[in-house]
């Protein structure tokens, strides 16, 4: 793997160059990178989220640091890949009878889940939830922009696979955030911890007096 040209993949898809999709497709070289840069954006996001639980005072976090930001991040990628992108080829391959590949749908939503390292910023006061919800909007935008460039589907296809697909994988994530005030450990990174503040809360008010 060459460090310098996978940082040469992420700087032009910062720059809004999508034809970064078309080159990386069919390059086998991109499909560890692809899953390394899920791997590194998700840990980025789960230590965001550590450090807006920190300045926040909610205390515990030694487990919100080994439960969110550690095992959390890695739940978040094993589902990544077995529930949106597994779900994202089986509705194009057997729902919408396109053509598809798994390995060619992990290189480029691979790369494109890049800005879902965004959410290491959550712990700027103020902003923490607008830019949790942009990581993921515009992680969204750009799979479907990835998608779209390795498949014959249309656009309204690409967009109902990958809409299912995000929504599950974001959903199981918000599931596995919700936690108790009597056990806090909440397996997801990022702003998925605020489904933890809101489940202790609201256990707190169920159990008071």
């Amino acid at each position: 793997m060459d460090i310098r040209e996978v940082i040469y993949w992420l700087r032009r898809l910062a720059y809004l160059d999508f034809r970064v999709f078309d080159d990386i497709r069919t390059n086998p070289g991109a499909t560890i990178p692809g899953v390394l840069i899920v791997l590194v954006a998700c840990l980025i996001a789960g230590l965001g989220g550590w450090l807006w639980w920190i300045l926040n005072d909610f205390g515990l976090s030694g487990d919100i640091f080994i439960h969110s930001a550690i095992i959390g991040s890695l739940i978040a990628v094993v589902l990544w890949g077995l529930v949106w992108l597994g779900l994202v080829y089986v509705m194009l391959t057997q729902v919408f009878r396109q053509r598809a590949y798994v390995e060619q749908l992990l290189r480029v939503m691979g790369l494109a889940a890049a800005p879902l390292a965004l959410m290491g910023l959550m712990f700027i006061p103020g902003l923490s939830f607008a830019i949790g919800l942009a990581a993921l909007g515009l992680t969204f935008g750009l799979t479907t922009i990835a998608i779209k460039s390795v498949t014959t589907a249309d656009i309204a296809q690409v967009l109902a696979a990958n809409a299912l697909g995000f929504f599950v994988w974001a959903g199981a994530l918000s599931l596995l955030a919700s936690s108790s005030a009597a056990s806090i450990e909440p397996h997801a990174p990022g702003i998925f911890l605020y489904n933890t503040t809101t489940s202790v809360a609201q256990d707190v008010i169920d159990f008071s007096p």
